[in-house]
């Protein structure tokens, strides 16, 4: 039986049938001579911007912050609670509060940030993020089984960010 596998295995190789598992990807050159990344924003109930051109998206990923810009390496992220911060073509600079979700940077120069929301950070208020902050610091703490403490701490860690980008203290 193992004589077989290991037989059908190397004819598969010998026959190029088998998929190079080792082959790496890299962005393709954009048509044109732009120097910029062609980005979406998209909520589920609102598309921010679609084939937008910017110099450098800036993301906050699960495993800490990454910028993405033209010719950036192919690459599926999960992004966390926490600021998107965007250079515009003409230079401007635009911050959104995201509450996480997905960055796929594509081969042709493209990313499409999907998330559940994402709101101007001059439209979040201090007070409100101050006041939630403190609600979630106090659900966390008196949680009593796995899951309510599970629910309070994805809570706690969006105010906490939030806090953070709109430089409020508890």
């Amino acid at each position: 039986m193992i004589r077989s596998i290991i037989k059908s295995t190397n004819t598969l190789l010998k026959s190029n049938v088998a998929i190079n598992s080792n082959k790496r990807f890299f962005a393709s050159e954009a048509s044109g001579s732009e120097d910029l990344l062609t980005f979406s924003l998209l909520s589920p109930h609102q598309t921010i911007y679609k084939d937008k051109k910017a110099q450098l998206v800036t993301l906050p990923g699960a495993k800490g912050i990454f910028g993405v810009a033209k010719n950036h390496v192919p690459r599926i992220a999960e992004l966390k609670p926490g600021v998107l911060q965007i250079n515009h073509e003409n230079g401007d600079l635009e911050k959104f509060f995201i509450s996480g979700g997905f960055a796929f940077v594509n081969p042709d120069t493209s990313c499409y940030i999907n998330t559940i929301e994402a709101v101007p950070l001059d439209q979040l208020d201090a007070n409100e993020v101050r006041s939630g902050l403190t609600r979630y610091t106090q659900l966390y703490n008196d949680a009593q089984d796995e899951n309510s403490k599970a629910v309070a701490l994805i809570g706690l860690e969006t105010y906490q960010q939030m806090a953070f980008a709109c430089d409020v203290s508890a």
